[in-house]
């Protein structure tokens, strides 16, 4: 899934795309600024959720979870893209989040 991310989002953007697991993204946090971070809702609890907060970077999430489709539960305004994805949806997606 990550490496499709990857691959539709640098045919969209001229722009470079980092793909970090779900064991470095933190440590990818630390080490530079993003535009935007799209990631998967199922890890966005307790430090991670502290730092994505902190980033000041524009956010998308991705989930398998019809509950957080409609949106997830503390994040407002932060849009929820549907695994398997659409490539449409999910450029879209980023694109607003990086105007915010």
């Amino acid at each position: 899934m990550a490496m499709e991310v990857e691959t539709v989002l640098t045919e969209a953007f001229a722009s470079e795309v980092k793909v970090a697991t779900p064991h470095t993204f933190i440590v990818e946090l630390e080490r530079g600024w993003f535009d935007v971070i799209v990631i998967d809702s199922g890890l966005i609890s307790g430090e991670a959720a502290l730092r994505l907060r902190a980033s000041g970077s524009g956010l998308v999430f991705t989930t398998l979870s019809v509950d957080d489709m409609d949106g997830v539960t503390g994040w407002d305004g932060i849009t929820v893209v549907a695994k398997p994805f659409n490539d449409h949806h999910l450029v879209e997606a980023v694109k607003n989040a990086a105007r915010t």
